[in-house]
């Protein structure tokens, strides 16, 4: 036996239903509808008002509160419809919803719930998604006032897979036949369009907004309501087709009886009474009552026994293992990094002690060398500074005894030159030699005219000898 609880909560309305699902069969055995206070008061009053409201309808109407509890998502939830992918699994789309989608909801990126409702095969490979969003906020908003209810919340969703989950169940909508799904209370009318068993469009619209046009003047429901239902067909569907629409009611018999009289006329279509109890087992005073419809999908959701639906719940912890997953990574990645880091440090540290070491001893050997350069210099500040210094005086020095002995140099390289040439076998003697500034004399024997002329020879080829002079 599985016991499971749908709270329906609306703009004025709180509903409640809770189903006993035994033996393949389905039952409601609690159900309970009350009106919210009027309330001027801040939101958080107002949260408070519901959340009391629920706790005295659980505890009047003696409600499990072990049962598993679904409950429609806060009103500010956003549908889009035109998200096209080549992607082959839904877990692939789910993760590229919020990153794809962050422009097209009026949702801060960080606080964005967003998830697959529903979908259809386009042409070639490609798939057309249905993505309902929410503010993360007010997502964990509600669960909190259902929890401090005394119930534990299992799953939150939007009222239209409520409604896909009543149809479902109790109406064939696995076909290639597009069907048509409307349902009206009291405040919202909802538009749901669905193919091949698949949600692939749907529309909100506050009762009151349907019926007052845009000049403020009144307008009868119906006819607004047959426009936009015209308008709807003909963008998801097209105008092309032939093939004839199915659609199910689910309203007041009011409502219920005018759309049916005026909807064959303005699109080619079957209507049909959306019975929401043919499958449940229900008292017949409850059968008709439309503000239970949403709560009874609700708790047909959970009781695990109707295809997969939309879980915000189930969305948000995906996205927060990811996220968890993501900082785990980001965490190995820092810790890394602060390794790579710590290392290149240290390395850098080691190259600069190395550097100092080698420096200390350049230092040290340009000492040494200084101590043994000028070992008479007592007063070392920079050896560096200082060498240069004694070198300038060195050269400064050499400039003025090379400036000195510039007068003498031409003698002495002569007289080198003479020796040089004048050698023992020449059987030639010097006894004197006379250099004047302008000229050498050479005094001395030979033992024959040849050795002379040989002399002769030798001196010619001094470059600083312009002529010779031979006296006898």
């Amino acid at each position: 036996m599985k016991r499971s609880i749908g709270i329906d909560i609306n703009r004025d309305k709180i509903s409640i239903v809770q189903l006993c699902f035994n033996g393949g069969q389905f039952s409601l055995e609690r159900s309970c509808v009350r009106e919210i206070p009027k309330s001027r008061s801040s939101k958080e009053k107002s949260t408070a008002d519901i959340k009391a409201l629920i706790n005295s309808m659980i505890t009047e109407e003696k409600f499990d509160t072990s049962a598993k509890v679904t409950v429609t998502a806060p009103a500010n939830r956003v549908f889009f419809q035109n998200f096209k992918t080549d992607l082959s699994t839904n877990e692939d789309v789910q993760q590229l919803l919020k990153f794809e989608l962050e422009d097209d909801f009026p949702i801060p990126f960080d606080e964005l719930v967003a998830g697959i409702c529903g979908s259809r095969e386009l042409k070639g490979d490609d798939r057309e998604f249905l993505i309902a969003a929410l503010n993360r906020l007010e997502l964990q908003n509600r669960i909190k006032t259902i929890n401090e209810a005394g119930l534990k919340c299992s799953a939150v969703t939007a009222d239209v897979c409520a409604i896909y989950a009543v149809t479902s169940l109790n109406h064939n909508l696995i076909d290639n036949t597009p069907a048509l799904i409307i349902h009206a209370d009291n405040s919202r009318i909802i538009l749901t369009i669905t193919e091949k068993g698949k949600l692939v469009c749907v529309r909100h619209f506050d009762r009151q907004d349907l019926t007052v046009a845009g000049d403020g003047t009144s307008e009868t429901l119906v006819p607004v309501l047959i426009r936009e239902i015209q308008l709807t067909s003909r963008a998801i569907l097209g105008s092309d087709t032939n093939s004839q629409l199915k659609v199910l009611i689910s309203a007041n018999n009011e409502i219920l009886h005018d759309l049916s009289q005026a909807l064959p006329g303005a699109i080619n279509c079957e209507v049909v009474e959306l019975k929401p109890f043919t499958k449940i087992d229900c008292p017949e005073q409850q059968q008709a009552n439309t503000d239970i419809f949403v709560a009874v999908g609700l708790a047909l959701i959970g009781t695990n026994e109707i295809g997969e639906v939309l879980n915000f719940l189930v969305v948000d912890e995906f996205r927060s293992d990811q996220t968890a997953e993501t900082r785990r990574g980001l965490f190995i990645f820092g810790l890394l990094l602060l390794a790579i880091v710590v290392l290149l440090v240290a390395k850098l540290f080691y190259e600069l002690n190395t550097l100092e070491n080698d420096n200390q001893l350049v230092k040290q050997q340009i000492r040494e060398v200084f101590v043994q350069a000028f070992p008479e210099e007592k007063k070392i500040v920079n050896e560096l500074a200082q060498m240069n210094e004694q070198l300038e005086m060195v050269r400064a020095e050499y400039s003025t005894f090379a400036a000195g002995l510039s007068d003498r140099v031409l003698p002495l390289r002569v007289l080198q030159d003479i020796s040089e040439k004048i050698t023992p076998d020449q059987n030639v003697r010097i006894y004197d030699i006379s250099i004047a500034p302008e000229s050498v004399r050479l005094v001395g024997a030979a033992a024959s005219f040849e050795s002379v002329d040989n002399l002769m020879s030798l001196l010619c080829e001094i470059s600083e000898f312009n002529a010779l002079e031979l006296e006898y």
